[in-house]
């Protein structure tokens, strides 16, 4: 492991000393998936100041993480490694702070805005909303519960609810689920929405099917089908909507 090149990744506001062992290991479990080359990443110090871990890369593997990083940061980088990046980004947002990614000379390979990106958002307001998306980590707190949800439309949503509500939900875990509640939408300066502190407080389990089973389904409703529907529409249309 002598011929090596050293990354770190810094976590501003935290030292080794107040930063929770368990949520490092989170961290480092994201860290893990993004860079898709874990097994060739050794972690080698804790940096004082803001939480940083450097870790070194074999020197053969070089170019295969410098080659994911600049496809993170195109966005053209797998869904796993993608996900992973976002993931850790969410959880610098809960946390309120920030964090990097960079190499031994100094250059910020990976941004994690965290907080900063909620700060720079052009507006931001809670309201109710409902969603879908795949149920994939809830963890309990003396409170509460902290609920992670993947959704296509905002990325990860990371969700708070009651502690009846989760225990209903870890049947559904890894299963989509369509939750609803309170949190706050911001609109960034490229007029995307996203949506985060989000309150559960209802939830229903998503029965996906095939387009086939849709089908078949369809099909078994005995449905009485007019020859010419297209007909029909426009005979409808042009009665203002009513069928006689």
């Amino acid at each position: 492991m002598t011929d090596t090149t050293t990354y770190t990744f810094k976590i501003e506001g935290f030292t080794p000393e107040d930063m929770p062992f368990g949520r490092l290991v989170e961290y480092y479990l994201e860290i893990k998936k993004m860079i898709g080359v874990s097994e060739h990443l050794h972690l080698v110090d804790l940096v004082e100041g803001s939480h940083g871990s450097a870790f070194k890369i074999d020197r053969n593997y070089e170019t295969e993480l410098t080659k994911r990083m600049m496809a993170i940061n195109e966005g053209t980088a797998p869904k796993v490694a993608a996900h992973a990046r976002d993931v850790i980004n969410n959880m610098l947002r809960e946390d309120g702070t920030s964090g990097s990614f960079y190499d031994s000379r100094g250059a910020n390979v990976v941004v994690f805005p965290g907080k900063k990106l909620s700060e720079a958002s052009q507006i931001r307001v809670r309201g109710a909303a409902n969603f879908i998306g795949e149920l994939y980590h809830i963890a309990g707190t003396k409170d509460d519960a902290k609920v992670r949800i993947n959704t296509e439309a905002y990325g990860v949503v990371f969700c708070s609810t009651s502690r009846d509500i989760a225990k209903a939900l870890r049947d559904f875990l890894f299963e989509h689920v369509k939750v609803s509640g309170r949190g706050m939408w911001a609109k960034s300066e490229a007029g995307k929405w996203d949506i985060d502190n989000f309150v559960i407080t209802d939830f229903s389990p998503v029965t996906w099917e095939s387009l086939r089973q849709s089908v078949d389904r369809v099909r078994g409703m005995n449905l009485v089908w007019p020859e010419d529907p297209l007909g029909e529409i426009s005979v409808i249309e042009e009665r203002n909507g009513t069928r006689q």
